[in-house]
């Protein structure tokens, strides 16, 4: 993949933020953005104002070949392209464009999305001069303090490698604030969801039940499971103080030995005297097993109309236009629904944890 550092030609950065329409030139014809300035020699380097006369519709089939070039626009050509940081549409821009990569490269902004960074532009307002105007009080930097808990891909924002705990102690704090819900050992409970089963999510066969999503064989990195269960659990009171950045990372290094992450190339597992803390954490994202096959999606959106009445068969249940006829995505191989489906379902009765709470 090429480098993120690359740098964009003077135009390109001048259009972005300047907005200037000097480093702009020609039509939204294909031949005038041809045949004008071009970023890296491949790209018009007008592409902004392409788009703009385009009533900004930078996906539209047309802008993109007017501002890549036909030929290498679609297939291969298109794909490879995507990777190169001069590419209006590439994900991979220069650092300065967006802040620097904070572990997810693959999908930051590309320059050509110009509606997202004029929105910004003519958004952006200072916090320093933000006057609540009588409808609320302005939070302190205090409080705010204890929200600061930002975790990139790279590690930026993890405790202290002195805060953690072992992994038995952390199992602990788990079965005490998580197991209600998520089970002891990560295999659900009152209808939420597990966070341990030892599944592929790969299947050969289209009409097998789909596989249950995990951590183990689904979630992609050590790092940003930490981030999330700190920011997001227990539900009723997310960053707990009484569990602190120690309660999290402890669990965090229950819920990964519980599906088996390794913590080196050998293959070997977190013991339970394992002192779980940043620098472990780190260790074990490269070993997460469903880590690279997260991609961005590159298609426009498609709004289809909706279909109430009189719809096409192809439609309706089994796309035959039977509406009897169809399979239900989590069901065993013997037909029986998998561990917690009709609590998830609300097919339960009504009760506490469940439709009833």
């Amino acid at each position: 993949m090429f480098s993120t550092k690359k740098t964009f030609v003077a135009a390109a950065i001048a259009t972005l933020f300047a907005g200037s329409a000097a480093a702009m030139s020609g039509s939204s014809d294909g031949a005038s953005a041809t045949g004008g300035d071009k970023i890296d020699g491949k790209y018009a380097a007008n592409f902004e104002q392409i788009i703009k006369d385009a009533d900004g519709k930078y996906l539209d089939r047309a802008v993109i070949e007017a501002i890549l070039g036909a030929d290498a626009t679609h297939g291969r050509d298109g794909l490879m392209g995507k990777l190169d940081p001069a590419n209006p549409y590439s994900f991979e821009v220069e650092d300065s464009i967006d802040g620097g990569n904070h572990g997810n490269a693959q999908c930051k902004v590309p320059l050509a999305f110009t509606e997202v960074h004029d929105n910004v532009k003519a958004n952006y307002t200072h916090d320093s001069n933000f006057v609540a105007r009588g409808f609320g009080t302005p939070i302190s930097e205090d409080s705010l303090k204890i929200w600061n808990i930002v975790v990139d891909g790279d590690g930026k924002g993890l405790p202290d490698p002195s805060v953690g705990m072992t992994v038995e102690e952390g199992a602990k704090v788990y079965v005490q604030f998580c197991g209600m819900c998520h089970g002891e050992f990560g295999e659900g409970a009152k209808g939420y969801l597990p966070l341990a089963v030892d599944e592929n999510l790969v299947t050969s066969d289209f009409n097998a039940p789909a596989p249950q999503k995990a951590v183990g064989n689904y979630w992609p990195y050590a790092v940003t499971l930490f981030d999330y269960i700190r920011r997001t659990m227990p539900f009723w009171t997310p960053n707990a103080p009484f569990i602190g950045d120690a309660g999290y990372m402890g669990m965090t290094g229950y819920i990964l030995q519980s599906n088996y992450i390794p913590v080196d190339d050998e293959g070997n597992e977190l013991e339970d005297d394992t002192f779980f803390n940043s620098e472990v954490l780190m260790k074990m994202n490269k070993y997460m097993k469903n880590q690279g096959n997260f991609f961005c999606d590159h298609r426009p959106v498609i709004h289809n109309a909706r279909c109430m009445t009189n719809c096409d068969d192809s439609l309706v249940g089994d796309g035959k236009g039977n509406i009897n006829n169809f399979k239900q995505a989590r069901l065993l191989p013997d037909g029986t629904p998998q561990y917690n489906v009709p609590q998830r379902l609300h097919e339960d009765k009504p009760g506490v944890g469940h439709s009833g709470m």
